[in-house]
């Protein structure tokens, strides 16, 4: 038998006839009572298995137990919150009728069926299905809030902010410390002068001994509560964080989408121009047989020819680079694509009206306002843990001796009300919490500059929208009186009125002037779209239903 068995096994009379400090039966069973508590509190702790989210097929044997499938979790366990949803649902409410703003979710495997491991390969989350028919902005813009790998990062990081306001409040709760230990214990007694003494004993005995440890916080000044705050104000900056990265995708993608379109409508503009080159190349090199034009002519003309193939090749190359990059943030190849909204009306009708909708809205700057609040709480903490802490303090010991001649027990207990205060500390106190200060000045300084900035990025959008509206109000008739020349041009030159520079400069014009309108056309529609993320408003306005007006460049690029 075990020494901790001998001692478990013990009774109140024979615990009594010990010696020890404390040698009452009842101390002893306060003992045995609180350890077989904890080990009744033990023995129910969850497994490690426990809380994996796994179901149980069904067996094919009703009555008779299956022994080709281990079930020890009949009902699946729900998964922890997805916080991508939560923010993006908060940003532009719940939206139930709108399949791409949830994740698809894979089917569970066929029981039987070989399941291919991926947890190496793949990213968390599955990539939705590619989109079929007509891509609408906000499909594309939903694809890749859920899809993102850096706002799969985000989320984490609020999950890990939420797991540490846990560790604060666990400050708050009472802590237990159990100690078990066993060996051989030398114990001696000597009187007398130096060897030989008169008289000395000493035994080695076998030794067993058990404690339990329960401490429970009293009062320490607020220190502990200042450091939940602090830990809350971080998980509402990881939130906050989360949403920027949110409108941050949003917004390339958005602006993806713009540039895809643009570079669409120059491709067909350089394709016409392209069309009139060739046409014109026909004609030059039709008068040369008939002895009306020169060699020249028919050179300048494969040489302008050659100047728009390059022009072409550099918007191709543009071209695909954003679709691939659509393709990246979204999952979805963009073949079709919808309309480009036009959220002209959705923006504050003046820049006053925006700046102060950044300031009240914008998540970067909510972010960065809760971070300052937290290093401010931290500070309070700081202050606070240089007070006097003061506990409670139960603490249970058993000391167990055996050896073939006698044996005995220890057991002492006591509940004691403890005051902890730190002297010294060689300066570490006021060395951190000025670090602290340090940080909160820095945060209050970076805050200032992020406002002043976003100010100056309002007031230019405005600018640029102001401007693109009256460069497109003064290029339309310079448009019109382009293609005018070029076509009466055309006519003249096939007349013999009319020198082959004449035309080319005639078609040139109207190259340079309808890409300037295209141009300035979606440089006013980026504006609008930059404001909307400055104000916070970017994300929920692309969720929601589109607007009846849009931007009609493909239309325009056909004239």
């Amino acid at each position: 038998m075990s020494p901790f068995g001998a001692m478990m096994r013990r009774t109140p009379e024979t615990l009594a006839d010990t010696k020890g400090p404390l040698t009452s039966g009842w101390m002893s069973a306060v003992f045995l009572g609180l350890f077989s508590t904890l080990l009744a509190g033990c023995m129910h702790t969850k497994t490690p298995f426990e809380g994996l989210t796994s179901a149980c097929p069904a067996s094919e044997t009703p009555g008779k137990p299956d022994a080709t499938v281990a079930c020890e979790n009949p009902a699946p366990t729900p998964p922890p919150p997805d916080e991508i949803q939560a923010v993006f649902d908060n940003s532009v409410g719940p939206q139930p009728d709108k399949a791409a703003l949830r994740t698809p979710v894979p089917e569970a495997p066929a029981r039987g069926a070989k399941v291919e491991d991926r947890s190496s390969t793949t990213v968390p989350r599955s990539a939705p299905v590619v989109h079929n028919g007509t891509l609408k902005l906000a499909d594309a813009v939903a694809y890749g809030v859920m899809t993102y790998p850096e706002i799969r990062v985000s989320e984490e990081r609020v999950r890990e902010a939420k797991a540490a306001i846990d560790i604060s409040k666990a400050g708050l709760y009472p802590s237990a410390d159990l100690r078990l230990a066993g060996g051989q214990n030398f114990s001696g007694s000597y009187q007398g002068k130096a060897v030989p003494y008169a008289t000395a004993t000493s035994n080695i005995d076998k030794r067993f001994d058990g404690g339990l440890i329960l401490r429970q916080l009293a009062y320490d000044f607020g220190a502990t509560h200042a450091d939940i705050d602090r830990a809350s104000y971080l998980r509402d900056a990881e939130r906050h964080k989360l949403q920027e990265k949110i409108d941050e995708i949003a917004a390339k993608i958005a602006l993806l989408f713009i540039r895809i379109h643009e570079q669409r409508a120059l491709l067909r503009l350089v394709d016409d121009t392209l069309a009139s080159h060739q046409n014109l190349l026909g004609i030059v090199m039709a008068q040369e047989k008939e002895g009306q034009g020169t060699t020249a002519d028919v050179s300048r003309v494969k040489s302008r020819l050659v100047d728009v193939g390059a022009i072409r090749a550099d918007i191709s190359l543009q071209l695909m680079a954003a679709e691939d990059q659509f393709e990246r943030l979204t999952r979805n190849r963009p073949t079709k694509l919808g309309d480009v909204p036009n959220y002209r009306t959705r923006i504050p009708f003046t820049p006053d009206m925006a700046i102060e909708k950044v300031l009240a809205k914008n998540p970067r700057l909510a972010s960065m306002e809760a971070t300052r609040k937290s290093a401010e709480k931290e500070l309070e903490s700081q202050r606070a843990n240089q007070l006097p802490r003061f506990g409670i303090e139960i603490d249970t010991e058993s000391k167990n001796y055996r050896n073939p001649r006698v044996g005995r027990t220890e057991i002492e207990g006591r509940a004691l009300l403890a005051m902890r205060f730190r002297i010294f500390d060689g300066g570490l106190a006021e060395a951190t919490e000025r670090q602290i200060e340090a940080r909160i000045k820095g945060n209050e300084l970076s805050l200032l500059n992020e406002r002043e900035q976003f100010e100056a990025d309002i007031r230019q959008a405005y600018r640029a929208i102001e401007s693109a509206n009256r460069k497109m109000r003064l290029i339309a008739d310079g448009v019109n009186s382009a293609r005018s020349v070029r076509e009466l041009y055309l006519e003249q030159f096939k007349a013999g009125k009319r020198t082959i520079f004449e035309l080319l400069d005639g078609q040139m014009a109207y190259y340079t002037s309808r890409r300037a309108q295209i141009e300035s056309q979606f440089d006013a529609v980026r504006a609008v779209y930059d404001i909307l993320r400055a104000t916070g408003d970017l994300t929920r306005t692309l969720a929601q239903a589109e607007p009846a007006s849009t931007v009609k460049i493909d239309k325009a690029a056909k004239k």
